[in-house]
């Protein structure tokens, strides 16, 4: 999972015979995937010799420091940048398309932008210094689109708080798209549905695009005859006489429909993400081996439940070690107890001396004397 490839850079001839990168993000942007070092790296060596780059954008988005550095670059340029969003350019992804001189986009694709996110933990400064950062990521991410467009800030900020979605000629009319082509036939990969599951205001026509392109699963139903007499040849004994078709068998053994491992991983990732469980993402990735989603979900519940374990003890921070580590909600419990008592300090119930008395013996209660009070007697 950690070296997914979310891009693909080509060097093409276009049909004037000049040198042409062309790059291709048709993937979610960063996290488990190469970074955009990598990306920058090859980048510069493709276009070094190209006369333009073109970018093909089809992606819900991703990290977005990632997608400043692809934007930065591709800004560098000294030569011509069109991008082109081929399907759907969400959240990052849209910061990459701003770095174009001309934006194309298909008249049935999206363009769509919202505040940054991201999962936090730690103490409070650490919370105050991820909101800080988070608010500078907003400044630049409203300095490209505001660059593009030619919006107010104060008009591109109720757009990114209302998670807008446009269509093309909606981004052509507001300033962030510049040439509108024939529709075209999207698309949509096996990781689509989880992907875009993640956003609030998905538009019904993007969410249609997954369900036509997704694959549905035949039933018994389906995959058998309605009229078992169908399926004897006429004049058979074996045809039913006057009597109607018993339904048919259901298979006793049904094949189980493997789900392809970047639609798990996907999962995986959202879900961690609504649990604030990002940083145990890989871990549950590399523990299930993405057998299936039922492992999965058995996986974050427990994770789930770790870090409540750990969240009580005030030791957040070793979410991840003990997720990592295959430990059960039991295992945690017992190893917090152990560092919790271990780290407190003893309590001291015995009688200190007065300053200036030590090393001097305390004389202490005699049995004999305990037993007579109890005993009601005086000596």
């Amino acid at each position: 999972m950690k070296n997914r490839k979310w891009w693909d850079i080509k060097a093409l001839t276009n049909a004037q015979g000049s040198a042409v990168a062309e790059i291709r993000i048709y993937d979610e942007i960063g996290f488990w995937g190469t970074d955009a070092k990598t990306f920058v790296s090859q980048l510069d060596k493709a276009a070094a010799s190209a006369a333009e780059v073109v970018v093909a954008i089809n992606s819900p988005g991703g990290d977005v420091f990632d997608a400043f550095a692809i934007y930065n670059a591709l800004r560098r340029y000294a030569g011509r940048v069109t991008a082109r969003i081929d399907g759907v350019a969400a959240s990052a992804a849209s910061l990459v398309a701003m770095a174009g001189d001309r934006i194309v986009m298909p008249e049935n694709a999206m363009l769509m932008i919202h505040n940054p996110w991201t999962v936090a933990l730690g103490t409070a400064s650490d919370l105050r210094a991820t909101a800080d950062s988070m608010d500078k990521a907003r400044d630049g991410i409203l300095a490209a689109y505001r660059n593009k467009s030619g919006k107010s800030d104060e008009e591109l900020t109720a757009m990114l708080d209302a998670e807008t979605w446009m269509t093309a000629a909606e981004a052509k009319e507001a300033g962030f798209a510049d040439e509108i082509e024939a529709p075209v036939k999207l698309a949509a990969t096996a990781r689509s549905a989880d992907l875009l599951a993640r956003f609030q205001s998905a538009p019904s026509s993007v969410l249609a695009l997954v369900e036509e392109n997704s694959e549905p699963t035949a039933t018994p139903a389906e995959t058998s005859p309605a009229n078992p007499a169908e399926a004897v040849e006429p004049g058979s004994p074996l045809a039913p006489v006057g009597s109607p078709p018993s339904p048919a068998p259901l298979d006793p053994n049904p094949v189980a429909v493997r789900e392809e491992p970047g639609v798990l991983a996907a999962h995986v990732f959202n879900a961690c993400r609504a649990a604030n469980l990002s940083l145990c993402a890989e871990s549950i990735v590399t523990l299930t081996a993405l057998k299936d989603r039922a492992t999965i979900d058995v996986a974050i519940r427990n994770a789930t439940d770790i870090a409540g374990l750990c969240l009580a003890a005030k030791l957040p921070e070793l979410t991840a070690q003990f997720v990592g580590d295959g430990l059960n909600p039991d295992q945690v419990r017992a190893r917090l107890f152990d560092r919790v008592t271990q780290t407190q300090p003893r309590v001291n119930n015995r009688q200190q001396p007065a300053p200036g008395d030590a090393g001097r013996p305390v004389a202490g209660p005699k049995a004999s004397s305990i037993y007579a009070a109890r005993q009601g007697v005086t000596k």
